[in-house]
């Protein structure tokens, strides 16, 4: 008991962290390295004070288990992907130190920010299986913060837009203005099954005020994967109808970035590339200059 509650009290102590520096500088060491500290002491906890549950997977060709405290066996974490989530801590960190050079390939990238992203979600669900706002705020701490030493600069959260002569101030999850010229809208999201439509919508009004294409719209998500908590399955819920009238009739996302890609979404990019691009996240720094030069929709 005195352990899990010293888990306890040091995860959320790191989280915390990780949001003050957040406020502070999107792009600075010091943040890098609390998100580190989190990734790292949640990893620790799992792998040490919990234990593996596999789950029924009915995603084809791929394969979850959860976690579950080794005191409470009752609440299992959200799935996690098999494939992607790496157990060892110290090759975590010593890979995370160098992450810029682990982007340059993809498919080892995707492994470690998949595992960085969920680790700290899963270890604090576990003592609070309602907490959503935790794992929410430290998935966009963590993706603005990649972003931001990408791009190289701190982004924005409120647009100033023109309207009737005044400028009205609208909230966006972040907003990148590059000396270069370079524009982003970037919203962030777990995933997508509530209020996806106003991802669309923002680019829309940015649209709007500075014309198609002025800010490229790159949305980062990390999976659509569902639990049910009494038959252990997971399932993914998507709507790919609805994305494609978001796409064609309301703005143009220039890209659609996943952790964990969706099989009906990857079909859907199968379907309509020149419509719609949803890849893997580990892929943007691999086609981040094409992208950025890019029109929205453009593959």
């Amino acid at each position: 008991m005195a352990r899990r509650s010293r888990y306890l009290a040091e995860i959320r102590a790191a989280y915390e962290t990780v949001k003050s520096q957040c406020r502070a500088d999107w792009q600075s060491s010091e943040l890098s390295d609390a998100i580190l500290a989190l990734a790292s002491l949640s990893l620790t906890f799992l792998t040490s004070r919990c234990a593996q549950v596999d789950l029924v997977s009915r995603v084809p060709g791929k394969q979850y288990f959860g976690f579950v405290r080794a005191d409470d066996r009752k609440t299992v974490s959200r799935p996690v992907n098999s494939e992607m989530f790496l157990l060892d801590p110290s090759a975590v960190a010593a890979q995370w130190r160098n992450w810029e050079r682990v982007a340059a390939t993809p498919a080892a990238w995707a492994k470690l920010s998949y595992t960085v992203a969920l680790a700290p979600c899963l270890a604090m669900e576990l003592f609070d299986r309602q907490n959503k706002k935790g794992p929410a705020t430290y998935f966009e701490c963590l993706i603005g913060h990649i972003f931001t030493r990408t791009l190289g600069t701190n982004p924005s959260k409120q647009a100033s837009l023109p309207v009737g002569g005044s400028a009205v101030r609208l909230t966006m999850d972040f907003l990148f203005e590059r000396a270069d010229g370079v524009r982003v809208h970037l919203p962030v999201k777990m995933s997508t099954r509530e209020r996806v439509v106003q991802a669309w919508a923002h680019q829309r009004i940015l649209d709007g005020a500075y014309g198609p294409g002025a800010y490229k719209g790159i949305m980062v998500l990390f999976s659509e994967t569902k639990l049910d908590s009494r038959s252990h399955e997971v399932v993914e819920i998507c709507v790919p109808g609805q994305w494609l009238v978001y796409q064609l009739l309301l703005a143009r996302m220039t890209r659609v970035y996943y952790f964990d890609v969706p099989s009906r979404y990857q079909t859907l990019t199968d379907d309509y590339p020149e419509l719609i691009q949803i890849r893997r996240f580990g892929e943007f720094f691999t086609e981040r200059e094409t992208v950025l030069r890019a029109e929205p929709g453009a593959s």
